[in-house]
């Protein structure tokens, strides 16, 4: 099959990771992934075995499926010749009312989050495409054991500019945690994909202990998530956590919201559920630190849990619902 996707870019974003994976895996199984963006620029951070092309491409291009996750690409998509035409529904932001005059075109959630906003919201069936984790490289450390003498170090994604990732919430529980004599030390980490991302980054200044790695090698990241105690999501919206879910792989335990991790984080089994509130973010990290078998044993819940959701899973899931009649 040849599988399109439209994209606004190939920059580090979770939305874009998830059809560099999928295209890889689709390209493993004899299939032809194509991405279609504006520019046609291939990622840089990412080594991907699809082509890439320019968005006008799309039209010349005859296919058996194309995907796409911005709605201002939908008259593109309905132009294009393929014989399935796919909205991915990956951020809840999304107004899916608009797909209901154009039954031809077809929904898949990335997330129960987001199906069950489909279902509910907009009255609209989507297809569980939920995922994913590449457990290729994400895996539990060997020794999840901590020397009490150190610091229980706390991470959290880093990405300041956008207030819905709740970075602030991550920073006030521990800024309270340090307050009460605990000691901890904040761990971010960011790949700034424009300027005002970079800004708002190398500005910041906290009165904590804290280390801001940016630009760390993606391929990389789990040397990162092995340096935590903890994994802190906070997110207030999100399809699919992709920083939670990695955390999780490695063995990290983590304390979240459930903005994109209702798939598999499940309170007091795999992690910790909080709500956006500094308070109940620092009683949870409390918790764990005071409690190093319960932090062992939902670390290894975890990661048995999100073993559900490899990419592997999930493109075979795709393909073999793609050979079905639609």
């Amino acid at each position: 099959m040849r599988i399109g996707t439209i994209l606004p870019h190939t920059k580090l974003y979770g939305g874009v990771r998830r059809f560099l994976e999928l295209g890889n895996l689709f390209d493993k199984e004899g299939h032809s992934p194509i991405i279609y963006t504006p520019k046609g620029l291939p990622p840089t951070w990412f080594e991907y075995k699809g082509e890439v092309k320019i968005l006008e491409s799309v039209l010349a291009d005859n296919l058996d499926a194309l995907f796409f996750t911005e709605p201002e690409y939908l008259q593109l998509a309905l132009n294009a010749n393929a014989t399935r035409k796919i909205f991915y529904f990956i951020n809840p932001k999304e107004n899916l009312n608009l797909f209901r005059k154009h039954p031809e075109i077809e929904i898949f959630a990335n997330s129960l989050n987001l199906m069950q906003l489909a279902e509910k919201k907009y009255r609209v069936k989507a297809f569980p495409a939920y995922g994913g984790i590449n457990l290729k490289s994400h895996n539990p450390k060997p020794n999840c054991e901590r020397n009490p003498l150190e610091p229980f170090v706390v991470m959290a994604y880093g990405r300041i500019a956008r207030k819905v990732k709740g970075t602030k919430y991550v920073i006030n529980a521990c800024q309270r945690l340090i307050r009460k004599g605990y000691n901890i030390e904040l761990l971010l980490f960011d790949t700034p994909v424009d300027d005002k991302m970079l800004k708002k980054n190398t500005q910041l200044k906290l009165n904590i202990p804290f280390k801001f790695i940016q630009n760390h090698p993606v391929e990389k990241n789990q040397e990162l998530y092995h340096s935590a105690c903890v994994f802190v999501a906070a997110e207030s919206k999100a399809g699919w956590s992709n920083t939670a879910a990695e955390a999780m792989a490695c063995g990290i335990p983590v304390v979240g919201t459930t903005a994109g991790t209702n798939n598999f984080l499940l309170n007091n089994q795999t992690g910790v559920i909080v709500t956006q509130d500094s308070r109940r973010i620092a009683n949870a990290i409390e918790l764990l630190i005071n409690d190093e078998s319960f932090r062992q044993k939902i670390a290894q819940n975890g990661r048995k849990k999100i073993e559900e959701f490899d990419w592997s899973c999930l493109a075979e899931k795709i393909l073999k619902h793609l050979a079905e009649p639609d």
